[in-house]
């Protein structure tokens, strides 16, 4: 998690790098013999976690947890299937996790040591999205050039499957008679979800493509049986990220 974060900064001061004249202009340079159909993309980034469930808010209460610990490193693949000139057709794969140490805030062993345990929060959905471009992506020359431009925002939205794990491991208070127990407290399942999306994308050359994207998503699910008395826990949340992808 720790390298995506420092790899997001740079990748985004590349891009903002550019030199303002080159942004400026209305096409790259070179140009593909036929206006490409499909964009395979990948992207490394940052996925927020609301955190917004009792389940969240009890970890928060009772062990060393804050919000930042259920947010993680992102990674993702695409696959955008190009229906006219400012629409593609989107679909994604992410996988987000944080794994985190904790102890509890007011409890300590009969020796005086930390009741330590280890909380992870995963999350992988699957999706469909619409991709509206707010501009031309390039201009045909003839039956048999395209020259991409430069520069082009979009926004999009969509839904899919998100499946999710919540784990903890490690040693636990039980608070009827104060004994510190070992075990595994494990949920995971899927859920139904939906999201929004904005960004833009910058031609490398004709066929590279890098972009810079921000999303949310909205998502909550039914814990299992280890869980039963919080309700569902929020699996929503922001992510930034940037890609590379190459057209075909």
């Amino acid at each position: 998690m720790r390298r995506c974060r420092a790899t997001l900064p740079l990748l985004f001061g590349a891009l903002l790098a550019i030199p303002a004249p080159a942004v400026a202009q209305s096409s790259g340079d070179g140009f593909l013999f036929r206006t490409p159909k499909v964009q395979i993309s990948m992207r490394l980034g940052y996925a927020g976690a609301n955190a917004g469930s009792d389940v969240f808010d009890f970890a928060r209460e009772e062990l060393t947890l804050d919000q930042r610990d259920f947010s993680g490193g992102l990674f993702g693949v695409e696959v955008a299937f190009r229906t006219s000139e400012r629409l593609d057709i989107v679909a994604a794969f992410a996988n987000s996790s944080s794994t985190t140490r904790s102890e509890f805030r007011d409890w300590v062993g009969e020796d005086d040591l930390p009741i330590e345990q280890e909380t992870t929060f995963t999350r992988r959905p699957f999706t469909v999205s619409a991709r509206y471009y707010l501009a031309d992506r390039g201009r045909s020359v003839s039956r048999f050039a395209w020259i991409p431009n430069r520069l082009t925002p979009y926004v999009g939205a969509g839904v899919g499957v998100m499946w999710y794990e919540f784990l903890q491991d490690g040693d636990f208070v039980d608070f009827q008679d104060l004994a510190i127990f070992n075990t595994r407290f494990l949920s995971d399942g899927t859920s139904m979800m939906g999201q929004a999306l904005g960004g833009f994308e910058f031609s490398v050359s004709p066929r590279i493509v890098a972009n810079v994207e921000g999303r949310y998503e909205w998502a909550t699910a039914e814990l299992g049986q280890d869980f039963v008395d919080f309700d569902d826990i929020d699996l929503s949340g922001f992510q930034v990220s940037v890609g590379l992808g190459i057209r075909f």
